[in-house]
């Protein structure tokens, strides 16, 4: 794995939305509570200035999460990154979708007992502050711009 390898995380379970001192909180939720501990121990080492969020919107009302600390900035050995797809668009995401543009969210690693039961979810980490957060379409992947996120899609889900 060379220095800018992003070791790419992908068994969550999906994503909540919340909202938490005038900031939207993307909650990446995990079932295994080892690994949300062992996830929350790297995102809570990102430096605030070089993390980054990408919303992929699919062709087929489905989206994508790629958050990543740049590893070309890092000073981490472990370069982990967060990618999920095959998440609807459906009317939470088109609610958060306007806050999101307006304002970068925060990030948080969850852990879930059980996924079904809201009140079995728990914060695992500090609120991490993301310092870009695009929201883009899936054919924007061939810009060298979002390499990661090409290379996230690529190692995830195979092409």
């Amino acid at each position: 794995m060379s220095s800018f390898d992003i070791d790419w995380r992908s068994n969550f379970y999906g994503i909540y939305w919340a909202y938490e001192k005038d900031r939207l909180v993307v909650s990446t939720v995990f079932e295994d509570r080892d690994q949300a501990l062992q996830l929350s121990k790297e995102v809570e080492t990102w430096s605030d200035k070089f993390t980054r969020m990408t919303i992929i919107e699919k062709n087929n009302d489905e989206y994508a999460i790629c958050c990543y600390q740049d590893p070309q900035i890092s000073k981490s050995k472990n370069n982990l990154g967060l990618y999920r797809s095959g998440m609807r668009q459906a009317s939470g995401y088109e609610q958060v979708k306007p806050m999101i543009m307006e304002k970068p969210p925060l990030l948080q690693i969850a852990y879930a007992s059980d996924v079904r039961v809201i009140s079995t979810y728990e914060q695992i980490s500090r609120l991490v502050p993301i310092r870009k957060c695009r929201i883009i379409q899936d054919s924007d992947l061939r810009k060298q711009e979002y390499f990661f996120e090409k290379m996230a899609t690529a190692k995830i889900n195979g092409g």
